[in-house]
């Protein structure tokens, strides 16, 4: 159940092991003000009573659950998170197994359809990104190895004398100054790396290609995809002078043991789908800042599979904080308990080369892309796929696109 309280609807979802186009088989649904209500009567074909497909009601009336005449199958109570407003039931679709509606709420704190009520304290629920924690010191002795085979990829031991945050690629350098200034457009500006100094942003890092070993280097002198010289994974990007190398590839070994550059507080099962959802999370939060004036956020994610291939995913955040309200697995006596939390729903496509509507996001000002490894751009594909079987089949694709949640 996708509930909207500043728009006062919810959007209802609801898969079932049972085929309701068969003819035997008969639903009625009832809307009242603190549950909803399903019946579904499944019926021999010799049996004379036969009820219509189409029976189904909306009602005001309280439920009580000793009623036996209503045969009840299952009872969803929804009091705990809105009040729904009885004969609202709008949209209805039945497609085999499963059942999509959408019911009016009001909220719980009070307030009508002419007046709302605002908290002043800040929402106790909502989409929590995960803060990375750098695996790395000011001066530490360290190897970088391929987090595939261990292969040693750096000169030796290195130590990095800055560890420095870098801005997002869309930056406008324009906007970090009130005044003009007489040494050049700023616009122009352009980052000048150190020998040792670590630079990172979202999931990659930045180093010097001079700290990576001649073998590496050798390897790629032709190449504008960083590869492993021993195992020939994906390991990041060659920028002039620089190597720009991601999280899920390689690892550091210090302290006798090997870790990834940035580890979460709650350890993934999959780096690369993790790495992929702090980026998107990451870009999102930055473009709430940066781009009040635009509605909806949309995102290019990049992937350079070698110098003359390039594939994209376009995003588009279409809803950041939504409440779901998400059946338990356990149900007893026909009860369905709900549990609630925050999610992000997006559309996603995706184009395997550059074409005329990837060129239109791309030139789009208030669109942000960035490059993502070989593997973020395939197993976080096959994420949104899976998470997208959460939407019932006839709700999956608008307008081209998939729908899909960015985490459940």
């Amino acid at each position: 159940m996708e509930l909207r309280s500043r728009l006062r609807s919810c959007n209802v979802y609801i898969t079932t092991g049972v085929d309701f186009t068969k003819e035997n088989c008969n639903l009625k649904i009832s809307i009242q003000s603190d549950c909803i209500v399903l019946n579904c009567y499944i019926e021999d074909f010799g049996s004379k009573r036969r009820d219509s497909l189409s029976s189904i009601e909306s009602l005001s009336d309280s439920y009580d659950e000793t009623d036996e005449e209503l045969d009840v199958s299952t009872y969803i109570p929804i009091s705990e998170f809105c009040h729904i407003i009885p004969n609202s039931m709008s949209c209805l679709r039945i497609d085999k197994n499963t059942v999509s509606f959408r019911i009016l709420t009001e909220p719980k704190n009070g307030g009508n359809f002419y007046t709302e009520l605002l908290t002043t304290g800040k929402p106790e629920n909502s989409v929590k990104k995960q803060n990375l924690k750098i695996n790395i010191k000011i001066s530490e002795e360290l190897k970088i190895v391929c987090s595939n085979c261990s292969n040693v990829l750096s000169d030796g031991c290195v130590k990095f004398d800055r560890i420095l945050e870098l801005p997002s690629a869309n930056l406008d350098m324009t906007e970090w100054f009130c005044h003009g200034h007489d040494h050049g457009n700023v616009a122009d500006v352009v980052i000048k790396q150190n020998k040792l100094d670590f630079l990172y942003r979202l999931t990659y890092f930045v180093i010097d290609q001079s700290i990576l070993s001649e073998k590496s280097n050798k390897f790629n002198s032709k190449r504008e995809v960083y590869h492993c010289s021993r195992c020939l994974a994906w390991l990041g990007l060659k920028i002039k002078d620089t190597v720009r190398l991601y999280n899920s590839e390689v690892k550091v070994h210090n302290n006798e043991k090997e870790v990834h550059i940035f580890s979460y507080e709650n350890q993934p099962e999959n780096i690369h789908v993790n790495d992929f959802i702090q980026t998107i999370e990451s870009i999102t939060e930055d473009f709430k800042i940066g781009f009040q004036y635009a509605v909806m956020c949309k995102i290019v994610l990049e992937c350079t599979i070698s110098a003359a291939k390039k594939q994209y995913l376009l995003i588009w955040i279409m809803d950041k904080e939504l409440q779901v309200l998400k059946n338990k697995e356990n149900v007893t006596n026909n009860k369905i308990e709900l549990k609630s939390s925050f999610v992000t729903k997006i559309l996603y496509k995706i184009e395997l080369a550059l074409n005329d509507e990837v060129e239109n996001w791309l030139t789009d000002p208030v669109v942000v892309n960035t490059e993502i490894s070989k593997n973020m751009f395939s197993e976080g594909i096959e994420h949104l796929q899976k998470m997208a079987s959460k939407v019932p089949e006839s709700f999956r694709y608008s307008n081209g696109f998939h729908v899909s949640y960015l985490k459940i």
